[in-house]
């Protein structure tokens, strides 16, 4: 694994763009401020979690410009027998290809899923370029956009968004997709070095991607996340008796122990659940989220509950019934660069955090227990069914208190010109 990481290293190890670099890639830019933000997403809006800190920004931008979540075109072909539920996820990408463009009338937020070729080759990835590249300068039109700007999540955007001028281009380095399993490593590697050169701005929410690529992209800025804090903290009052839990989860046996989000299987470590759902039995395990790997071994477990993805303003109301919140990820290459946006909710709602041992948690070291392995993890959440509830969930609140997705937004915003987030 050292190799492979000194290699990405040194690969990402790009000079700073020349104004002949970008010459290159002309028409690039249109003067500004934008009129419209075209969001090149790395996830799937019909069928993956809203919580992500892309979306949450993305539907702030709505409120002011006009905003297109282009949904993922992905980075890898899924390969039954091999890859995790590889049928669903070719049914379901069919289905979001055939939605065309669609407003959702709770953000305002548009919604287009591009035709694209299913193929990831270097040629295949140049051709979608032409085809996003095309299906995009036809929304653009639609609605009015005449000075656009691009906000880029997925490495595989690349070829699109430089066949197109713009007011400024943000890359938002969320993860480092180079270690996703079963991608072409060099092939992303290319792409996202391309995407560093082509970017105004770089906004980065992981340390280490930052500290490693800050000096060599245009503008670096680190945004972090932010929480929804009112909606958090009220669902887990410090006093008194929380709030009824809902209808589906009412009879759960306590511990309740909990998780939410997208389950990828590059991302949790399935054996480490099967083992938290056995360690806290007749306790249970609850699972909420979109089911993006084969969770039927976690779920044989009798103790486990899982429900599907739920709207962001019920999320809440489940989530402050969990006694103890915990992130069972696994110590990969991908999950060293990931920063989940779920760490701030908890601290909100203020009970017990346990976590696997990953940079971008260490900061809460203070706060939230991590464990190093299985064993630790298990021995973490006893300690935290032992905690006293009060002072310690006061201090986890006053960590994230006073921040929100609004600042973050603004930073992105400003970079991507849009003139209703102000000066910075």
């Amino acid at each position: 694994m050292n190799d492979t990481l000194e290699t990405r290293t040194a690969h990402h190890a790009i000079a700073r763009p020349s104004l002949v670099d970008r010459a290159n890639l002309a028409p690039l830019t249109i003067p500004g401020p934008c009129d419209g933000v075209i969001w090149f997403g790395n996830l799937d809006w019909w069928y993956h979690n809203h919580g992500h800190a892309s979306i949450r920004m993305a539907t702030r931008f709505a409120r002011i410009v006009p905003t297109v979540w282009v949904n993922s075109i992905g980075m890898r072909m899924p390969v039954p027998g091999r890859t995790d539920i590889a049928w669903t996820r070719f049914t379901r990408k069919l289905r979001s290809m055939t939605s065309g463009l669609t407003c959702d009338r709770a953000t305002g937020l548009w919604i287009y899923t591009p035709w694209f070729i299913p193929r990831y080759s270097s040629r295949s990835v140049e051709f979608n370029g032409v085809l996003v590249g095309a299906q995009v300068k036809r929304l653009t039109k639609r609605l009015g956009m005449q000075r656009p700007s691009a906000c880029v999540s997925m490495p595989t955007f690349t070829p699109a968004v430089e066949r197109l001028p713009w007011v400024s281009v943000v890359f938002d380095r969320c993860d480092d997709f180079t270690t996703l399993p079963e991608v072409d490593a060099p092939l992303i590697a290319e792409l996202e070095r391309r995407l560093l050169n082509r970017s105004d701005h770089t906004a980065y929410v992981n340390d280490e991607l930052f500290e490693r690529e800050r000096a060599a992209v245009a503008d670096a800025q680190f945004i972090g996340h932010g929480v929804d804090f009112d909606e958090f903290s009220s669902a887990r009052p410090i006093d008194g008796e929380r709030p009824n839990p809902p209808v589906e989860i009412s009879t759960l046996p306590r511990p309740i122990v909990g998780f939410y989000g997208g389950m990828d299987d590059y991302r949790m470590d399935e054996e480490l659940m099967i083992k938290i759902a056995r360690h806290v039995a007749p306790g249970s395990l609850l699972l909420i989220g979109p089911e993006q790997m084969d969770l039927s071994r976690i779920k044989r477990e009798p103790n486990v509950r899982h429900i599907g993805q739920l709207p962001p303003e019920r999320l809440p109301a489940f989530a402050g019934q969990f006694d103890i919140g915990v992130i069972p990820f696994l110590q990969n290459a991908f999950n060293r660069a990931c920063n989940p946006t779920k760490l701030k909710e908890y601290l909100a709602l203020g009970y017990p955090i346990v976590a696997t041992r990953l940079p971008a948690f260490e900061k809460y070291a203070d706060v939230i227990r991590l464990a190093d392995n299985h064993e630790e993890f298990l021995l973490a959440i006893d300690r935290a069914r032992l905690e006293d509830d009060g002072p310690h969930r006061r201090l986890r609140r006053q960590r994230v208190a006073g921040e929100s997705w609004d600042r973050v937004a603004g930073k992105v915003g400003r970079m991507l010109g849009i003139a209703g987030f102000g000066s910075a």
